[in-house]
């Protein structure tokens, strides 16, 4: 062991020739010796959450053995780092450092007489640059190990006491840290006992001399950990000092070296944002490495083939391009071909009577083969169906199917029909696991129409089921429940190329709700007294067109979604929004009617949309364009007596061109059908004609006419205006008159009153 520690003084000496001259060396080597056990148990946790990070893909993809190892690490981290051998770095360290190279030395002495602190900084300096400072915050930190442990209590056993900030208040105290350490740091130049002082903010005194401190250090430590159990790490989300000094290496954009794996969709399913308690991801889906903890959680939904839509979406790709190329599918393609060539006569099918010839549903579904025909005659059938054969079940005069909760009707086979019956669910339990029909994964071509569907908690519920067609059923869900605890009338996960038209529904949660279901046609539906009338999530490029939605929260939701066609539908007399698109891209928004609702359209992050051709009538808001909803085409619209015409929160002008509105008092001299002076929302005068509607009677006046042109040479309100160059002289709608008498409907304000203005400061 003399051995050891003579060949690490040599080492050391030579690296830090000058300043060991200074050092007795005696002391230190004395303390490394003593402390040798700990040191070395130490070094090796170390060693361990190196490795961690090196097989942090490997252990993500195992979220259990994950999960155990975090607590373990936690539990070593709190008890033995923190409170057995006292290894919690303070700010103070890093202030000697700073204040020792500022005067031409480097402190070596004070680190090396505290062990732990010494292998800590070097664990610091090495990772920072190679993972950021999340591996010594999130894992290493005594103190922050500790609050994350009761953190996790507090998830598990009092969830309510938790207080989630906004992501607006959260972006801008994380800035609070960075001005403590400054003022920690400043001070220390000018009194060093003074910056110590000021260091108290940090509670690890506190906690590794086990609150053996004075009343007031004990009372401050309990409130802010307490805070820090509240408001998630609160103490090293937003004061930690030290936090902020690590935090710095990684403002400059190459660092961290080895960044966290984010698919392209990520930013868009905000699924890791939504559960990122520290909240460090933004947004746009980027990881902002100086608030990253490390603590893996994005990442192991990275490999999380069942619940990240990029791996999904990937897999459900391959599937299709292996089944497609199997030798399994060619041979089967060519033994039908072959066989219905050799033998026509299997081609005809066998048609089952229930009813007549078979007591219930089931006894034909046992005797029936694929391609044959269940005829099911009117009266009651109390069973539960699962069809696992490709049959064609046909009710004549509507047949009752009673179901008690459950699957009351299941299909488990390609190529399923089930038409012609009233469906009902005889339960009063809100059991969301319930449908009247539910289509398995992998029951590709299913058809379900023309049926009742009365009491439900899901109507028809699809599930990994592609090329399905939903058409003329009625879906009525339970009444007596709060809509946000019914079911959906139409619910499609996974489910590709779907075909929903003529079908009705009322009294669901959401009329339709569709998630990761591409290349669908929805046309031809109505929803009302519902929760959203159409609802999809990561849903591209599908088509949805003449549907109707009266007397709902919101009309039609078109969330995280691009390359899609929403034309033609009327959304009337709904609560708040008539059509809402939070982050559609390069859709088209087209020919719809939006009528007497708080909010007419709605766009939130939207991007390279066109919007044309919309009829926007006794709004509370005609069109609120908020969230960096920009370069969108928005042209040959009506805006026709809304309260507001727009609302309109963005970085920069916008130019619409082209559309009605039916607040301009502008003329046209030239008789060409459009405004000589530009259409603007966001002005002085815009605001005054709103505010006072009367003062429309003074706008040719000489006042009005001076406020406008001093608002041109001096602008009084710093807000990004909306503007018209082409205003139309009238409505672009002909029909708009038939249709404002067809459709009375008077906003609600559901939202109250409403600010015109957002100023940007």
């Amino acid at each position: 062991m003399s051995e050891i520690w003579s060949l690490m003084k040599e080492i050391i000496a030579s690296v830090f020739k000058d300043t060991i001259e200074t050092l007795e060396v005696t002391p230190w080597i004395q303390i490394w010796q003593m402390k040798s056990p700990f040191i070395i148990t130490f070094s090796v946790f170390l060693l361990l959450l190196i490795l961690l990070m090196i097989f942090k893909d490997i252990l993500s993809r195992r979220r259990k053995t994950l999960k155990v190892i975090t607590y373990l690490i936690l539990l070593f981290s709190f008890i033995y780092v923190g409170l057995i051998i006292k290894a919690q770095p303070t700010t103070t360290n890093i202030v000697i450092l700073v204040n020792g190279i500022s005067n031409g030395t480097f402190p070596l002495g004070l680190y090396i007489m505290e062990p732990y602190i010494f292998l800590s900084f070097l664990f610091i300096f090495a990772t920072i640059v190679l993972w950021g400072r999340g591996l010594f915050c999130g894992w290493l930190c005594p103190y922050g190990a500790m609050t994350e442990l009761l953190n996790k209590l507090q998830a598990k056993f009092l969830p309510k006491l938790r207080v989630v900030l906004s992501a607006k208040v959260h972006w801008k105290l994380i800035y609070l840290k960075y001005v403590i350490f400054a003022i920690i740091l400043g001070v220390s130049f000018y009194n060093f006992m003074l910056s110590e002082y000021i260091a108290e903010v940090e509670p690890f005194k506190s906690f590794v001399l086990k609150l053996k401190r004075p009343w007031y250090f004990v009372s401050y430590f309990m409130i802010i950990t307490g805070g820090s159990v509240v408001i998630y790490r609160g103490y090293c989300r937003y004061l930690c000092p030290l936090g902020a000094a690590l935090s710095l290496p990684s403002f400059l954009k190459l660092l961290p070296l080895i960044k966290m794996k984010r698919h392209d969709l990520c930013g868009k399913c905000k699924i890791c944002g939504n559960e990122c308690s520290y909240q460090a991801i933004a947004s746009d889906g980027s990881i902002r490495g100086s608030e990253c903890l490390d603590c893996l959680d994005c990442q192991v939904n990275f490999w999380d083939e069942d619940k990240c839509p990029a791996l999904i979406r990937q897999k459900r790709k391959e599937n299709q391009e292996a089944r497609v190329k199997s030798p399994e599918v060619l041979n089967s393609r060519l033994f039908i071909l072959i066989s219905v060539l050799l033998f026509p006569s299997i081609i005809y099918a066998k048609t089952f009577n229930v009813g007549a010839d078979y007591p219930t549903i089931n006894d034909a579904l046992t005797r029936a083969n694929d391609s044959d025909v269940i005829e099911v005659t009117g009266g009651e059938y109390r069973e539960r169906i699962r069809i696992a054969k490709s049959v064609h079940l046909r009710g004549i005069n509507n047949p009752l199917i009673l179901g008690n909760k459950g699957l009351i009707i299941e299909i488990a086979s390609p190529g399923v029909t089930v038409e012609g019956f009233t469906i009902k669910d005889e339960s009063t339990t809100s059991d969301l696991s319930s449908a009247g029909v539910y289509i398995s994964k992998g029951s590709h071509g299913a058809v379900v129409r023309n049926n009742r569907f009365h009491n439900v908690m899901h109507g028809i519920w699809s599930v990994g089921a592609n090329g399905i067609t939903l058409e003329k059923n009625t879906v009525e869900g339970k009444r007596e429940l709060d809509r946000n605890y019914r079911g959906n009338g139409i619910y499609l996960t996974d489910s590709q190329e779907a075909a929903i038209t003529g079908n009705r529904m009322n009294y669901c949660r959401d009329g339709m709700y569709l998630e990761v279901s591409h290349d669908g046609r929805i046309i031809g539906n109505h929803t009302d007294n519902s929760r959203y009338a159409i609802h999809t999530m990561w849903v591209d490029r599908s088509v949805f067109s003449r549907n109707t939605a009266f007397h709902n929260l919101v009309g039609f939701a078109v969330m995280y979604s691009k390359g899609s066609t929403i034309s033609d539908n009327i959304s009337a007399g709904n609560q708040t929004h008539g059509l809402l698109l939070i982050q559609a891209v390069r859709s088209e928004i087209s020919g719809n009617t939006v009528i007497g609702n708080t909010k007419g359209i709605f766009l939130y992050n939207s991007v390279l949309n066109r919007v044309a051709s919309n009829l926007v009538i006794n709004n509370s808001l005609g069109l609120h364009n908020w969230g960096g909803s920009e370069e969108n085409t928005v042209t040959g619209n009506s805006f026709i007596n809304n309260e507001t015409q727009v609302k309109f929160i963005a970085g920069k002008n916008q130019q619409w061109d082209g559309n009605y509105w039916s607040d301009y008092l502008g003329w046209d001299m030239e008789g060409d059908g459009s405004g000589d002076m530009p259409y603007e929302s966001n002005t002085v005068v815009d605001h005054i004609l709103w505010r006072y509607p009367s003062a429309k009677l003074l706008y040719a006046s000489a006042s009005f006419q001076l406020l406008w042109m001093m608002e041109k040479q001096f602008p009084l309100l710093k807000v990004p205006k909306v503007m018209d160059n082409k205003p139309s002289m009238l409505p672009l709608h002909k029909n708009w008159k038939e249709l404002m008498e067809k459709y009375p409907y008077k906003s609600e304000r559901f939202y109250g009153e409403m600010e015109k203005f957002q100023v940007l400061h």
